[in-house]
């Protein structure tokens, strides 16, 4: 269908895009490029007969088969499991066994939580209090190495038996959506946010 939507383009359009789409017509990895071309070339016309609208409406349907497939590949790709986190049972047994070095995944998912659960709320607290003396509430008579005001005031001080260390698994994923103005596909709608481990590492 490409093949024959850019053959009549070929017979409609004039000068060195005539040529260009001639010089290619055997090169489908060069389609995406000239059909933006052709509704530019077209939208600049000062009048456009019916064989021009069934053109564009052509490449339009080409463009929007395409934007379908791509969402559709990028939707197969996301990992089905979004999060996962082992248990304070889990923590505390890698504690007795690690050796200096060793390293625990101990959340797989998204940076933000809408709410933690249960259990992810525990196991964060956990890792909190192994890896760092925290105060959610900074007091006067002590010091602390670092400070902050995310939802309030709260002070830390890291102790030297665990390091917490975040890697990105997954990029986020966004569909792509066809911007008229620009005439070529943009970044959408999010499909799914990116995915991190957090780990532990002993010291």
């Amino acid at each position: 269908m490409k093949k024959d939507v850019m053959k009549q383009a070929l017979a409609l359009m004039p000068g060195q895009l005539k040529e260009e789409i001639k010089i290619n017509l055997e090169n489908p990895k060069s389609y995406t490029r000239l059909f933006v071309k052709i509704i530019q070339k077209i939208d600049g016309m000062k009048t456009i007969n019916l064989e021009l609208t069934k053109l564009k409406n052509s490449i339009l349907k080409i463009n929007k088969e395409t934007h379908s497939k791509i969402t559709d590949e990028i939707k197969r790709s996301v990992p089905k499991i979004q999060s996962t986190i082992i248990s304070v049972k889990d923590i505390e047994y890698w504690l007795q066994t690690a050796k200096k070095g060793n390293s625990l995944i101990y959340y797989t998912g998204r940076t933000a939580f809408d709410k933690r659960s249960v259990k992810e709320e525990s196991v964060f607290k956990k890792v909190r209090n192994l890896a760092m003396d925290y105060d959610d509430i900074p007091k006067k008579s002590k010091k602390y190495q670092y400070r902050g005001s995310v939802k309030g005031e709260w002070g830390c001080t890291y102790k030297d038996n665990i390091t917490l260390v975040q890697k990105r698994v997954t990029k986020e994923q966004r569909d792509k959506i066809w911007d008229e103005d620009k005439k070529e596909y943009v970044p959408g709608n999010i499909i799914s946010y990116p995915i991190y481990n957090y780990i532990m590492i002993k010291q």
